[in-house]
């Protein structure tokens, strides 16, 4: 279920920055966000399902939590100067791109397509805030919206066990 927050928040964070929500009711969304992904990320690291290869799952779900506390704290507290969090996107851009290949590997392309299509988005958020590129803005937003919209149908689909590349 954390892929569907993570699509809300994207397809909230998106409209966001297209001028259609205020900073700290964005916040909000982003904290919960970041704080169940995280919450997910320790049992999978830590709890009673921990087993071999969950902590590759945990860390990559800490990624995205860390990402979402930070543009809630950002959100909330009205930042201007994003630049460090764009500096941190290119870092999980880097990553994202063999995690991907590796879960290409393990046989859940879907999931691999997705990682592909998030280290777009970070790199795009790179370009938006390190760069400071604030002309992208229209289209790095439209692109959040649908990323954030195949992200939590392809959340919802492995909830529900649907998903067609599930081991």
């Amino acid at each position: 279920m954390g892929l569907v927050f993570v699509g809300a928040v994207l397809v909230v964070n998106g409209l966001w920055l297209l001028g259609k929500g205020e900073d700290r009711d964005t916040a909000i969304l982003n904290f919960f966000t970041g704080a169940i992904t995280f919450l997910i990320a320790m049992w999978w690291a830590f709890g009673g399902s921990a087993s071999e290869g969950t902590a590759f799952n945990a860390a990559g779900t800490l990624l995205f939590s860390f990402t979402y506390l930070w543009v809630g704290a950002n959100a909330y507290r009205g930042a201007s100067d994003q630049r460090s969090l764009g500096w941190y996107c290119i870092l999980v851009t880097i990553i994202a791109i063999p995690t991907g290949w590796l879960v290409w590997q393990l046989g859940d392309f879907g999931l691999a397509a997705l990682w592909w299509i998030w280290a777009i988005l970070w790199a795009t958020f790179w370009i938006l805030l390190a760069l400071e590129r604030s002309e992208y803005t229209k289209p790095i937003a439209w692109y959040t919206v649908a990323v954030g919209a195949l992200t939590g149908a392809a959340g919802y689909l492995m909830a529900a066990g649907m998903w067609p590349w599930a081991a």
